[in-house]
């Protein structure tokens, strides 16, 4: 065997071999892991590197395998309401990703499932239990072992004994939300009745009590629905509860939170059987949009967005006619006012970083502003700068005199590029093919030198879920009501490194977004077929018969580069071979698709930068 084949096949503990029971009870492991007064995962994921690091200086064979098991499985990526792959690899990238519990031996599990009792650190007992229960559902003991670990978490937090990651110290906070949520996922399949899920029910509900008595809006947000959904309390009790704490002087204009409480209600009143109240809180729900309208008098998009966000709450509510007929006329009356402000589109933000800087820019920031940085790391280049350069470029070059022809994964041809003429005008096609070349070598470059850096730090530093981004998708004009799910796991997909499934969520979603913002600004897209039928405008035709409505709107080069990625069949044609699913596995880690996915929510965050500190705000409230 060469040294290339050893090297290929390298031993690695917990996944190629089982390590034995006894290297996990060495000191230095036992140590790793022994209590602390913080149950949180971040706190474990550190010990166990320092841990690692020490073991590998001191030549320590045993302890270090058993700790790189260990460390695997604190670094999955922990989603609590994912019934069926609650941990997920931390990054994936080029194809490649972190470990996932299907990594470890049938053999392994088995080990771990008896070391589980001698793991001192509450997280990290119900973590591994919980690995343990998922790759073996028939290992009930394990099972309730990580119910009852992940519930000793919360209740050492609610009675003042531990804290979790970042000194929080609320029980109702988010990981205590993640911890619960959990719980009930395990405790339902097992067997929600059974007496060993009681001090679940009972920390559930004693922690709702606490955040309605505290006057916590917040950490309600984050309890209620694990209440409601699991039918702890009184479904009318929850919803009184939330209705309660919607109306508090304490959330003051926080419009965002009053409304979740609102519809929080809604949803409680629902499954009572009340329809009338439900109706009633639903109501209340999409007044928080007209009053996020009126609070921004200052951005007629902004308004324009929350008022019809206000419209759509209303339209599946009875009695809502005249209510929505007032706040169409209102909308109808600012729309007008769009045309003289989505300058906002091409913010100016000044991100001329080195490329061996970009990590730097990032670290130790907060959360919002590492997504802002990701988000803002490069500006969309002059079109007529790059006309310029490409044309001085083809002057004295053959390259540029000879057709070129460009073929697609199946080697058919889907666009010739005519050689340029030397004695005439040059041909456009051929200039945008040479536009697009030259500007591959600039995207590659953003996405290698700053991207990727920058997504690293966010691995590293951060917790980035869907609920963290969601308040991103619901201010930004960009993105259409009912949309802000869809774009939120696509962003969270695309911040992991998952191009595949990112691109899958968020490249489909551009063009209704661009007929959206069209719309929002009085330009109708559909036209009449002679048949009587509708038909929407495709993104060839909103980039083509509707390019200047746009220009008044985006600024040329974001127009141009949309166009010149999506649209042009001399170019990536992202959008094409997307949706005709003829990309292969390997190509979603592709700069260009990687480089387009990361521009859709560029557009998506360009015109919240205005009022980029509530945003903030509220995505600081929601993350970790």
């Amino acid at each position: 065997m060469t040294h290339a084949e050893r090297a290929e096949k390298r031993e690695i503990p917990g996944v190629t071999f089982a390590v034995p029971l006894d290297a996990f009870q060495r000191e230095a492991v036992k140590s790793a892991i022994a209590a602390t007064a913080v149950v949180d995962s971040t706190d474990i994921y550190g010990r166990i590197r320092e841990a690692i690091a020490a073991a590998k200086a001191a030549g320590e064979a045993d302890s270090l395998s058993a700790l790189e098991v260990l460390g695997q499985i604190s670094s999955y990526h922990f989603v609590p309401d994912d019934r069926i792959e609650p941990f997920r690899p931390l990054a994936i990238m080029h194809g490649r990703r972190s470990p996932i519990p299907a990594d470890l031996p049938s053999d392994q599990i088995t080990i771990l499932a008896e070391l589980v009792p001698e793991i001192g650190h509450l997280a990290f007992r119900a973590r591994v239990a919980d690995v343990c229960w998922l790759l073996n559902k028939k290992d009930a003991v394990s099972g309730l072992r990580a119910v009852a670990s992940y519930v000793e978490c919360v209740t050492l937090v609610l009675n003042g004994e531990a804290k979790f990651d970042f000194d929080e110290s609320n029980p109702a906070s988010v990981p205590a939300a993640e911890y619960l949520t959990r719980a009930t996922i395990i405790a339902r399949s097992m067997g929600w009745k059974r007496s060993e899920f009681d001090p679940l029910r009972k920390i559930i509900a004693d922690v709702s009590q606490l955040a309605l008595d505290a006057d916590d809006g917040w950490g309600f947000i984050h309890i209620g629905p694990i209440n409601l959904s699991n039918h702890v309390w009184e479904l009318v009790q929850t919803a009184q509860a939330a209705e309660i704490l919607a109306a508090s002087a304490k959330l003051g204009g926080n419009h965002p939170a009053r409304r979740s409480l609102w519809e929080l209600a809604g949803r409680a009143y629902l499954s009572a059987k009340d329809a009338e109240n439900s109706n009633r809180c639903l109501v209340e729900a999409a007044e928080t949009y007209a009053a996020d309208a009126e609070a921004r008098q200052d951005s007629a998009a902004v308004q324009v967005h929350f008022l019809n966000d206000a419209i759509q709450a209303l339209r599946p509510i009875p009695g809502t006619v005249d209510r929505r007929r007032a706040l169409q006329d209102r909308l109808s009356a600012i729309q007008p006012r769009i045309m003289d402000e989505m300058s906002s589109f091409s913010h100016q933000t000044n991100i001329t970083e080195l490329v061996e800087a970009a990590e730097a820019d990032v670290r130790g920031k907060p959360l919002a502003q590492a997504i802002r940085k990701l988000l803002m790391c490069e500006d969309s280049p002059d079109p007529d700068k790059l006309r310029d350069q490409v044309l001085k470029a083809s002057h004295g070059g053959l390259a540029a005199i000879f057709s070129t022809s460009v073929s697609d994964s199946q080697g058919r041809t889907r666009f010739i590029a005519p050689g340029l003429d030397l004695n005439g005008p040059p041909d456009e096609n051929q200039v945008r093919f040479m536009i697009n070349q030259h500007d591959r070598i600039r995207r590659s470059l953003v996405v290698a030198g700053r991207i990727h850096p920058i997504r690293r730090v966010l691995w590293e530093e951060h917790s980035v879920s869907v609920d963290t981004l969601l308040p991103l998708m619901r201010a930004s004009p960009f993105v259409p009501p009912r949309h802000e799910y869809t774009f939120a796991i696509g962003a969270a997909k695309f911040v992991g490194g998952d191009e595949l499934e990112a691109a899958h969520l968020i490249l489909p979603q551009l063009e209704n977004s661009l007929r959206y913002i069209l719309s929002s600004s009085g330009v109708e897209t559909n036209r009449i077929n002679q048949d009587g039928t509708q038909e929407e405008a495709m993104l060839s035709r909103l980039l083509g018969d509707f390019r200047e409505p746009l220009l008044q709107l985006m600024p040329a080069a974001l127009v141009e580069e949309i166009d010149l990625l999506f649209n042009f069949r001399g170019g990536p044609a992202i959008r094409h071979e997307l949706a005709h699913g003829k990309m292969t596995d390997g190509e979603f880690w592709s700069p260009d698709v990687t480089y387009s996915t990361w521009l859709v929510l560029h557009i998506v965050i360009l015109p919240t930068l205005s009022f980029w500190d509530d945003v903030a705000a509220e995505m600081m409230r929601r993350g970790r």
